[in-house]
């Protein structure tokens, strides 16, 4: 994977040589482009001095991308003893002989570090250029003048914020080859292992690798350098670079790196950083597949990171294909009948995930506020502010990985039919158990019909058996109806289920319990075989016999076959179907076009 990642970021390099610059800012404070004479004193009136604050400043875009080239260019690698130049103190952030950059709240601390660092900084980047030295000696003998010409406007700063000071006669050229044999050796881990072949340096990688003489379990005990092998200088460049766009954001988070597809990897980060704000990867991928044309992506590895001090991988994987569209668009229909629902069309994966996924989830997975569209598929999740309490929290902890792996690397058997069944059961389940008492009675009616609606209209995209179980839904409605009315008799399992489900609503509804929520359902949901449930429903209708002569015919019609039927029945496959009963259109109503549920 290492490969993969130096060859993507070099190749990225090549193609888009200002690529180092797309997102980065240069830090906030003063940046100082001290000009000298010809005998090398420092010129106070032709010396630049601009202010950034916040990554911006009142200035040009080309003076911006000035700043920050020159400031990149004396970037330190970490804070490790062999790696940073002004020993022991550690105030100034900056590698070059012809940069230093410090912290406005060390300023009285610098005067002293500076022999060390320059002495240091020409050892390391210039040594044996006399030329260069030379430049570098004029940045030394004037920077007290300089500190002391600018102090007023040092003073102003806040304590936190920069100052850098550059030499403004050395060309970019020169900072950047002063700078590269800084990294050359310093990108390694440590120069123990470094090793000359034919004139190329190599050494131990520092990228995502560590090794600490007081820490022996680091080492690679079956190695006979006991470390993991040898990079060349090139190649840690890369890695470096590569780190860089990670922490300037230049980079999406999943990152594809397509193998063998040069043109297509440099296209989706340039589409990543179009416009101002980078671009979500949905975004991105979905205009990198209209803008080539595209039916699939194959055979790219998907990476997943955080990057706080260094990076982390969350997760690595190779994905074969991966197709952004369905083949036809997937309907969510509104058969719990929702007021003011209208059929949703799945035309893509990341449809799926908005559409779907983000309800099914409490939008505690995948959460979408006006404009805001943020995921949870890898870091900590506080269960306080999960919606649905710990059953939610539990099933996010326990398929978020399953849902990240379908939609973002087309693992179509990561969420196989018993799983989803799981999702969509224990999701409800949290919501009948949160259920409270708002401004309107069961707070949560709307958001489980919904999630019916899901279950129902998606069933046979993870089941094989193709059964329409949209289809029978509506059937069972119909026959309960006709059951109500007296003409039909109860068949099958789904039928006593959905049946059971009307009649289990309808008791709750004639409850004269004050602050009813759908926790009222939980006795019911207990049972685990027909008999237990038919009990439990006897038991109520004798608590409510007086409050149901109102409909009474088609109340005992329905509930006489509900109550007659096997008693035998495993309850847990046919939990959907008594879920849909209870939240469906109570058919005992239907003469006065009443519905509970509303």
């Amino acid at each position: 994977m290492i490969r993969e990642i130096i060859n993507f970021t070099s190749d990225l390099m090549f193609d888009f040589p200002d690529v180092m610059q797309w997102n980065a800012t240069p830090n906030d404070g003063l940046h100082i482009f001290a000009d000298v004479d010809d005998e090398g004193n420092w010129q106070k009136d032709t010396t630049e001095v601009y202010t950034i604050k916040k990554g911006v400043g009142n200035i040009d875009k080309k003076t911006f991308f000035k700043i920050l080239k020159h400031e990149q260019m004396g970037e330190r690698v970490g804070t490790n003893m062999n790696k940073v130049f002004d020993l022991p103190a550690r105030k100034i952030f900056s590698c070059s002989p012809f940069i230093v950059s410090f912290k406005k709240k060390s300023l009285s601390e610098i005067e002293n570090s500076l022999e060390k660092y320059f002495s240091t900084a020409q050892t390391s980047c210039i040594k044996g250029d006399e030329r260069l030295i030379q430049k570098s000696e004029v940045l030394r003998r004037i920077l007290p003048n300089v500190l002391i010409g600018l102090n007023e406007r040092i003073s102003s700063l806040k304590d936190d914020e920069f100052v850098a000071i550059y030499l403004a006669s050395v060309s970019i050229d020169d900072y950047k080859k002063a700078h590269d044999k800084y990294l050359k050796d310093k990108l390694f881990n440590t120069d123990k292992f470094n090793k000359d072949v034919d004139g190329v340096l190599w050494g131990m990688s520092g990228f995502c690798n560590g090794l600490n003489s007081k820490k022996p379990f680091l080492e690679h005990k079956t190695s006979a350098n006991k470390i993991s092998g040898r990079i060349s200088a090139s190649d840690a460049m890369a890695l470096n670079q590569f780190e860089s766009l990670v922490a300037s954001k230049t980079l999406p988070n999943p990152l594809p790196i397509i193998i063998d597809n040069r043109e297509i990897n440099g296209e989706l980060i340039k589409i990543f950083n179009e416009e101002n704000t980078p671009l979500s990867y949905k975004e991105m991928i979905k205009r990198v597949f209209e803008k080539k044309n595209l039916s699939s992506l194959s055979n790219f590895y998907l990476l997943n990171y955080f990057k706080k001090k260094e990076i982390e991988f969350r997760d690595i994987d190779f994905v074969t294909s991966f197709k952004y569209q369905f083949d036809s668009p997937i309907v969510i229909r509104n058969i719990l009948g929702i007021k003011d629902f209208s059929a949703e069309k799945i035309h893509n994966i990341f449809d799926f995930e908005r559409l779907v996924i983000s309800p099914v989830f409490n939008n505690s997975l995948v959460k979408i506020k006006e404009d805001k569209y943020t995921v949870s598929y890898f870091g900590d999740i506080d269960s306080k502010y999960v919606s649905g309490g710990e059953i939610m929290y539990s099933l996010i902890m326990k398929y978020r990985k399953s849902v990240y792996d379908y939609i973002y690397k087309a693992q179509h058997k990561a969420i196989s039919s018993i799983m989803f069944e799981d999702m969509m059961s224990q999701s409800i389940l949290s919501n009948i158990r949160k259920d409270e008492v708002k401004t309107i009675r069961f707070s949560w009616n709307n958001q489980i019909k919904h999630k019916l609606n899901i279950w129902f209209s998606l069933y046979n995209l993870f089941n094989k058996n193709k059964e329409n179980m949209e289809s029978k839904l509506e059937d069972l409605i119909i026959k309960s109806k006709e059951v109500a009315k007296g003409e039909a008799h109860l068949n099958s399992r789904e039928e006593f289920a959905f049946a059971a489900g009307q009649i289990v609503s309808y008791l709750i509804d004639r409850s004269v319990a004050t602050n009813k929520t759908y926790s009222l359902l939980e006795p019911y949901l207990q049972k685990v075989k027909s008999g237990q449930l038919q009990d439990a429903i006897a038991q109520s209708i004798a608590v409510y016999k007086h409050d149901v002569s109102t409909y009474k015919g088609t109340f005992h019609a329905l509930a006489s076959n509900v109550l007659t039927y096997d008693n035998a029945i495993d309850m847990k496959p046919l939990l959907k179907f008594f879920l849909a009963g209870c939240f469906a259109d109570c058919v005992i109503y239907s003469k006065n076009n009443n519905n509970i549920n509303e």
